[in-house]
């Protein structure tokens, strides 16, 4: 160890520890790890806590040594005796004495904090990290926990597999109010669903008490749930989302999780039609997604098919929105898997007339005809429309 840092540590001398930062990083880096093991030796000894000249020389050795482990780029090589010292503080107490008052351990924490998990982007680092990191989040220092949430919200980013052996502890974190590592469940929910999937129920119940982004993210963990194709994470979800359909702020993302679902539990989405058909009405550009919903449930079986052709063509008739194209091929595409519907005019029909409100009033005529001839094809429909 460099003898200035041997003499600010060893004894503890407050008055020559400024001297520090009058060295090269480069002159003491070699120094910095034996020199994080000495400060842990003097940061658990038993009068620390009270002992201001302790605490004073500890705050300015563990600045000099973050910046010197910045500045030369070897968090890597001083790594776990800097979280050797970080997992020393948990230990301690880390609640605020007062108003806002870290205690002393807090402070260390938190400035080494910074040091260890802006390097978010190094898997060595990380693997020793978020053990410790996530221990922290239930140590009642929410200015702390607030900070740790925010890097490894980053970290879920780059490394979310590190995350998922602790994601149990990361909910409970956010069902005790630290909604902030909400933002983190989509990423760890590939590698370790059911520990989220256990408190689902739960944690939407938080979303009329979150911000807009973390509604956000809670919308995207379900939309990764959605693809995961769990027949009873869709069942909890499904009520929920068409609850919070009529938010214009969220309807588009909720609609794709919708058709997300619909792609493979159609039948799921039936009994919700009618309140699907009147938010599509409120919110008219939203009725491109509707149609696709629409569509799925229309190929289930004969009788949805005929339900969903007459809400589809019905639109298709409606010239207040420009979504026509994907209401036709939604139309078309069960009309193809239920032949029987329309007859063996139905080729004819989509491809006789550039009009919507044409080709809408055609279809119209055909699902009526059908409907009154209970499957028999009554009275064939003209191919020349009155326009």
């Amino acid at each position: 160890m460099h003898q200035l840092f041997r003499l600010v540590l060893g004894q503890k001398d407050l008055s020559r520890a400024g001297d520090l930062f009058s060295l090269d990083d480069s002159e003491i880096e070699d120094s910095l790890t034996e020199a994080l093991e000495q400060i842990k030796i003097i940061s658990s000894s038993s009068d620390y806590q009270t002992n201001n000249n302790d605490q004073a020389v500890v705050e300015i050795c563990i600045t000099r040594i973050t910046t010197a482990i910045r500045e030369t780029e070897s968090i890597e090589k001083h790594a776990k005796a800097l979280v050797g010292l970080w997992d020393s503080c948990l230990e301690h107490n880390l609640r605020p004495f007062g108003k806002d008052e870290d205690t002393p351990h807090a402070k260390i924490a938190s400035d080494i904090m910074s040091c260890i998990l802006q390097n978010y982007n190094r898997p060595p680092v990380m693997a020793l990290a978020i053990p410790i990191a996530v221990k922290f989040l239930h140590r009642g220092n929410k200015e702390l926990c607030r900070n740790m949430s925010n890097y490894l919200s980053l970290a879920a980013i780059t490394k979310a597999d590190l995350l998922a052996d602790h994601t149990e502890v990361i909910v409970k974190s956010i069902l005790q109010g630290n909604t902030m590592l909400l933002r983190v469940l989509p990423a760890v929910y590939e590698k370790q669903p059911q520990p989220i999937n256990r408190h689902l129920t739960e944690l939407l119940a938080l979303m009329s008490q979150l911000e807009q982004p973390e509604q956000y993210h809670l919308l995207r963990l379900l939309h990764v749930a959605a693809k995961k194709k769990q027949l009873e994470v869709v069942q909890k979800c499904i009520p929920f989302l068409i609850g919070h359909l009529k938010d214009s702020t969220h309807n588009d993302i909720i609609l794709n999780i919708l058709i997300e679902i619909a792609g493979y539990e159609p039948v799921t989405l039936n009994g919700f039609l009618p309140m699907l058909k009147e938010i599509g009405e409120r919110f008219p550009y939203l009725i491109g997604q509707m149609a696709r919903i629409y569509g799925a449930v229309g190929h289930v079986d004969e009788e949805r098919a005929r339900s969903c052709l007459t809400y589809l063509v019905s639109q298709l008739a409606n010239m207040e929105h420009s979504f026509h194209h994907i209401l036709l091929l939604e139309i078309k595409g069960i009309t193809d898997t239920f032949s029987s519907i329309l007859g063996p005019q139905s080729r004819d029909i989509f491809r006789m007339s550039n009009s919507f409100t044409a080709i809408a009033k055609l279809l119209t005529r055909q699902l009526e005809n059908a409907k009154a001839g209970s499957g028999r094809q009554e009275g064939q429909m003209s191919l020349t429309p009155t326009l």
